[in-house]
């Protein structure tokens, strides 16, 4: 069996030291993925609590695989009918080249 857990991408849960810190303590409890949202837009008033932050996925997915060494980085679901499709594609491959093989795509 295979675990993973999903990482918020917003509010001060995001904050790129914390992320990588709690994506590098499931990778040393041998966790098997570390999952991220998607939102394009967010309003200013959001419920949530964002604060007005929520980090693209991708970008996102880069930095933690350069922090990390085995763990799987994905996608809980990335929007693509809001991207641009060719800078989009060139995003993923990126990812996927410098993670070492290690993105998924939801």
């Amino acid at each position: 069996m295979q675990l993973g857990i999903a990482v918020r991408s917003m509010g001060p849960q995001s904050a790129p030291q914390l992320l990588l810190a709690c994506v590098r303590a499931a990778e040393e409890a041998g966790l098997s993925d570390v999952w991220i949202q998607d939102h394009i837009a967010i309003p200013p008033d959001d419920a949530t609590g964002s604060g007005g932050r929520y980090l693209d996925p991708l970008t996102a997915l880069a930095w933690l695989a350069a922090g990390t060494r085995r763990i799987g980085l994905g996608t809980g679901v990335l929007i693509l009918p809001y991207r641009p499709p060719l800078p989009t594609a060139k995003a993923i491959a990126t990812v996927q080249e410098l993670s070492g093989g290690r993105l998924r795509l939801g």
